[in-house]
């Protein structure tokens, strides 16, 4: 479309129109999680170290994790994702 028109032609102002409304509904979508993400911040509570209760490795340790996080290899008794046979192993640090 033209630019710098202070009145676009006939047959460009349907154009304009759906590129206005477009805009301002992308806008509205961008304001929604900019708007959540400064209310969590100032009013969200602070996540723990393993918020999920995930069984992975790498939330078996403190968030940020040291810089020698275990002190030896470790082994697991049930699968990663298996929340239902999951046993807590203690972390050695």
């Amino acid at each position: 479309m033209p630019r710098r028109y202070y009145q676009y032609p006939p047959e460009f102002q349907m154009l304009n129109v759906l590129s206005t409304a477009g805009a301002t509904i992308l806008g509205v979508g961008y304001l929604f999680p900019l708007v959540y993400l400064i209310w969590s911040l100032k009013y969200g509570e602070v996540a723990s170290d393993n918020p999920w209760n995930a069984a992975g490795l790498e939330w078996k340790t403190t968030s940020p994790p040291p810089r020698s996080t275990f002190t030896k290899t470790r082994s697991w008794t049930s699968r990663p994702y298996n929340y239902d046979e999951l046993k807590e192993i203690p972390v050695e640090r």
